[in-house]
């Protein structure tokens, strides 16, 4: 089990994101990769497995200035994929960057040159180590992300994903970024996004997987333009859908507390909060404490506090 202690600094009148997920590791990597310290960055990496491996590769990626050495390394040690995999999830966050995060209209021409350019390179580095490593999940799950970016057909998304699965079937971050590309916004559906969130929540209980029910619902909340997200969860077949995942998820009698948790938590603690389901997200709410807030789905601390307030106020089982 991961070990989810109150840190004794927390300053309870005034919660904070979490950083690093409150994994020393995780700080000690970028602080490497920061250095430039490729030794360090690869003993962390190398010695991570399952998720913490793909959490430190997400933090790899998103490291500035890491795009500048990297090549060194790979030069380096011509055996290893693990810097050509650093390089080209580096290069899809660097393509982001560049991009922007504002709709396509607000991207200039010189910055779409330079967002393909930077998926183009990391396309071939990632295409490279599954060539190589055919069963490194975290090359798979930027692969998907690149599937969406390029709009690859939909063909060619789900053979990747595909290769995901067979190489991990419960990798959060692949599933999420899956998730992402059926979105309508990419050009898939609503139809799809909650088809692939439900059926693979079914396919994993247990796991983190069927969380994926709550952040479709989520998306599709914030996708109606006008409609209040309060009013939309409280929806009696949302309440229900978002209940039955959260039962196959945080509160399924196999399901392992591990790094990756507080998603889980934070994003079921928001969608049944709101959906008046007070006292399961209130015991959510209870393991969440001051220390494991994260960003998403909240987006501020004020707005996790107001939410948090509302369901403890309205708790029966206390």
């Amino acid at each position: 089990m991961w070990p989810f202690k109150k840190r004794q600094e927390a300053a309870p009148d005034a919660p904070e994101f979490c950083s690093y997920l409150g994994d020393p590791e995780a700080e000690r990597l970028e602080a490497a990769l920061l250095k430039r310290d490729w030794e360090t960055s690869r003993e962390i990496l190398t010695a991570a497995g399952g998720e913490e491996r793909s959490y430190y590769v997400g933090v790899a990626a998103e490291t500035a200035g890491v795009e500048e050495w990297i090549n060194g390394p790979i030069r380096d040690e011509p055996g290893s994929t693990l810097p050509l995999l650093i390089r080209g999830a580096r290069l899809v966050y660097w393509a982001w960057e560049a991009r922007g995060e504002g709709g396509s209209s607000t991207v200039s021409e010189d910055a779409w040159k330079v967002w393909f350019q930077r998926l183009r390179q990391a396309e071939d580095c990632l295409d490279e180590v599954v060539e190589r490593t055919p069963a490194d999940a975290e090359a798979w799950e930027y692969l998907i992300t690149l599937g969406r970016a390029r709009q690859l057909p939909k063909e060619e998304r789900w053979r990747r994903f595909n290769r995901l699965i067979e190489a991990d079937p419960t990798h959060y971050y692949g599933h999420t970024q899956m998730l992402d590309g059926l979105m309508r916004k990419w050009s898939g559906s609503d139809e799809e996004m909650f088809d692939f969130a439900r059926t693979r929540a079914a396919a994993c209980p247990g796991t983190h997987i069927p969380v994926l029910v709550a952040l479709a619902h989520i998306e599709y909340g914030r996708g109606k333009g006008g409609t209040d997200m309060h009013q939309y969860l409280l929806r009696d077949d949302v309440v229900d859908d978002i209940w039955n995942a959260s039962q196959l998820s945080a509160f399924h009698d196999d399901y392992k507390e591990t790094l990756l948790t507080p998603y889980v938590w934070n994003n079921f603690a928001f969608t049944l909060g709101l959906g008046g389901q007070h006292n399961a997200a209130g015991s959510l709410f209870d393991v969440i404490g001051e220390d494991w807030i994260t960003r998403s789905p909240w987006n501020t601390t004020t707005n996790f506090q107001k939410i948090r307030d509302h369901v403890r106020s309205n708790r029966t089982d206390d």
